[in-house]
This record gives structure tokens, sequence and C-alpha cells, in this order.
């Protein structure tokens, strides 16, 4: 369920040291003042509430939201079988410690190199594209949008996200 860490952490990581960084790619990272979390990771940064719903938690209860969430049904399955309670405390831990991500990190992002990727689902219901056209203009990387895609893309259109990563690399 923390599906945007990734991406967040890889641009965090090169705009801190831009001298080894070649490359880049990200996605799903809002990293952006006006972002306002989404009502799940609402609920998980808010100390009692977030420990209760970890508690409602269970693999069934994943798999059913990840794949209501289009999520594939095969990948929602594989993600629910490895939530335990040490995954619950991380998710919490986690989503707790960036509250204020994009307010704390924005100044940070003109040092990312600029030859980086970022990549976004047009449907994201966790975050709009528009974070992603923002993000990739403060980093000078190329914007790609997947239409018809949600947060996720890397699932839903694997073959075109691996294209467009072999490109950027080439």
């Amino acid at each position: 369920m923390g599906h945007d860490w990734g991406g967040l952490l890889v641009v965090r990581a090169v705009s801190l040291e831009p001298a080894r960084v070649r490359t880049w790619a990200a996605g799903a990272a809002p990293l952006d003042p006006e972002y306002e979390w989404h009502k799940a990771a609402q609920l998980w940064q808010t100390p009692g509430v977030g420990e209760q719903v970890m508690e409602k938690l269970t693999p069934e209860v994943l798999a059913s939201a990840l794949a209501a969430a289009a999520v594939p049904d095969a990948d929602a399955a594989t993600a629910a079988a490895h939530l335990s309670d040490t995954m619950k405390r991380s998710m919490l831990t986690l989503y707790r410690s960036a509250i204020r991500v994009g307010s704390e990190w924005v100044d940070d992002l003109q040092r990312a190199p600029a030859r980086g990727l970022i990549l976004w689902g047009e449907n994201d219901p966790y975050a709009a594209p528009e974070f992603g056209r923002r993000l990739a203009s403060r980093t000078r990387a190329r914007f790609v949008p997947f239409a018809g895609c949600s947060h996720w893309w890397q699932l839903e259109r694997a073959d075109e996200v691996a294209k467009e990563l072999e490109a950027h690399w080439r």
C-alpha cells in the first residue's frame, strides 16, 4: 500500500546526490506543497485512528481494496499475502514521517539532474496527473502519462512502461 514511496524516495535521492546520478525515473510521487494526502493516508497519519484502521486490515480486506482500486487481481492477491503486523507498523511510521514532505522537499528538487523521467496514470485517484506534470517541470524531467491507467500504471501497462524505461536509459 505504500505505492508512492518508491517514487518519492527516488526523487529525494537524486535531488540530494545529483552528481552520482546519470538518469532517473519515478512516478506517482506527488512532491508538491499543494498535494493533499489521500483519505487512507490521512487516516494512517492520525495517531490512534491509524492503529484502528490497521487492526481491521486483513489480507482479504487488502486484496479486495487493491482490486477495487484497479490493481490487477493477481497482483492484489500477491501484495495482500505479504501483509503482516510489521508491514502495518512500517506503513504507519512511514506515512506519519511524511505529512509535509511536499513542502519540506520541494526546494531540493531543482538540484535533480535533468535526465529524469516521470511516469503517471492519467486516472490516478490518489494524485492527479497535474502533480506529475509539475514535478516534471520542477526537475526538468520528461513527463509520460498513461491514458486509462490508475495509480498502478506499472502493473496495468507493464510492456509500455518497460518500453519507456528502455528508451529513457538508451
